[in-house]
């Protein structure tokens, strides 16, 4: 293929070490060995810091979505306050929580506002409830945690009737806490504090929607003006039904109403 006449043919020695090296260092040793030249000068530059963009605003409701939302939540609520009506209920029959059922008569007892400063008993927990003064379990157990302090408050350690009426007192308080944690649905609590939070953040009252506070006869005297609206959630008959607390599957079924019952009990 090649002549050598025609001087078509090159003869070269093998390279030595420190030629091949002189020829390659430069290639791989500093062309290959760098990053390629960046086109783009402002990706060397550190990026600013910038601030956290606030949360978007949720979506304001329509007038139907906010009247559904609360239909849905009322709902809840009432399955809530049919079940306190029932524990109330139980505690209230129970013979050894007989002292907690009524206020103190402040004439047997006439100092009893002056150590107590806030009382409480299970009938006023009962309108508590009718007014829809408890969003959740929580705040129902609160009030039962008043009764058992005031009691203990009251009454220290001094004769067998004291220690007696001290022992009743924690048996409510533990009895009420007993029969909540077994029976209702941590979910359904959860609903009910999410309500609570959603309404308390919306400036939607749960009480003052439902109920207008009719005034006191000794403290307006000759004031007989009420709320029609008032007056017919408030002359509902409530004639005496069994009660029963029915469970299944972790979900509350309730089904009677037992204000009738209760406050029959409360009389004797």
């Amino acid at each position: 293929l090649f002549n050598n006449d025609c001087e078509e043919v090159f003869k070269i020695q093998w390279p030595t070490c420190a030629e091949r090296r002189s020829f390659f260092e430069d290639l791989v040793m500093k062309q290959a060995a760098e990053p390629p030249p960046s086109k783009n000068n402002s990706a060397r530059q550190p990026l600013e810091v910038l601030p956290l963009a606030p949360p978007p605003k949720p979506r304001q409701l329509t007038e139907e979505e906010i009247k559904q939302l609360e239909e849905q939540e009322e709902d809840t609520l009432r399955e809530l306050r049919i079940y306190l009506r029932d524990v109330t209920h139980r505690l209230v029959i129970d013979r050894r929580f007989r002292a907690f059922t009524k206020p103190v008569d402040p004439e047997e007892v006439p100092d009893y506002n002056t150590v107590i400063k806030q009382p409480m008993d299970l009938s006023t927990v009962l309108s508590k409830i009718d007014m829809h003064q408890y969003p959740t379990a929580r705040d129902f157990l609160k009030d039962i945690d008043l009764i058992c302090s005031n009691a203990l408050e009251y009454n220290p350690v001094k004769d067998p009737g004291d220690r007696l009426l001290r022992h009743r007192a924690c048996a409510l308080r533990d009895t009420a806490y007993s029969i909540v944690r077994e029976e209702m649905d941590k979910d359904f609590e959860q609903r009910c504090q999410e309500i609570k939070e959603s309404r308390k953040q919306r400036g939607s009252d749960c009480a003052s929607s439902y109920f207008s506070v009719m005034p006191k006869e000794d403290s307006v005297p000759g004031s007989t003006k009420t709320d029609p609206k008032c007056n017919e959630k408030l002359q509902m008959p409530a004639g005496p039904v069994d009660a029963s607390t029915p469970w299944s599957k972790g979900k509350l079924c309730f089904t009677q109403n037992i204000v009738g019952k209760v406050l029959k009990v409360l009389k004797l």
